[in-house]
């Protein structure tokens, strides 16, 4: 008979607090915070699990933003079924605490070359998903998807807000009001069912 694998001995629940408290540290502290012995602080676990689970730090790092990437995609696709999913991608990346982790990780990217891989895959599955509800949208409005191409109308979305996000973070706000309210005018345009206006 085969061998039964063996049990690691360490605590368990252990590998996802580290993923947890690593995504919590780098969304309250910033990614550079997130050393191992600031991350197994936060977890409640002893420095060594950190490296018992993860062989190194970009390991960890890797897991953390597949763990919010499936959430993510899974949350954004029950909510781009709406009857306004112009809008809804709007409040989705207006929404500072869906946007302060993937910041970091695109800070990340630029030192890490597995970051930026894993960063890559996930942002090409969002904005096919984005893409396709948009096409949908701007379909049922009976837009010219010639002239207004689902792909640039979800990027238009989705840059402006995240503009707003990472201006705000630094207290920046001048032209904001303005740009929401053009951005109103647009979704409204584009697709607008009314209804809940875009977060302010």
């Amino acid at each position: 008979m085969p061998r039964a694998e063996k049990t690691k001995p360490a605590e368990a629940g252990a590998r996802q607090r580290l993923i947890e408290a690593t995504a919590k540290v780098m969304r309250d502290e910033g990614y550079a915070a997130a050393t191992s012995r600031r991350v197994a602080a936060e977890a409640g676990v002893k420095q060594a699990l950190v490296y018992y689970y993860f062989p190194t730090m970009d390991d960890l790092f890797v897991e953390v933003l597949r763990a919010g990437a499936e959430a993510s995609l899974q949350n954004m696709r029950a909510a781009l079924t709406d009857d306004d999913p112009l809008t809804t991608l709007w409040q989705i990346n207006t929404d500072l605490r869906r946007t302060a982790l993937n910041t970091e990780f695109m800070a990340l990217a630029n030192h890490r070359k597995a970051i930026r891989a894993e960063l890559k895959a996930y942002a090409e599955r969002v904005r096919d998903i984005e893409t396709a509800a948009v096409t949908v949208a701007l379909r049922a409005k009976g837009i010219d998807l010639e002239d207004y191409p689902p792909v640039a109308v979800s990027m238009l979305i989705v840059q402006i807000a995240r503009s707003l996000c990472n201006e705000n973070a630094v207290g920046v706000t001048l032209g904001h009001d303005e740009m929401r309210t053009f951005m109103e005018r647009l979704l409204d345009l584009w697709g607008g069912q009314g209804g809940d206006r875009p977060q302010r």
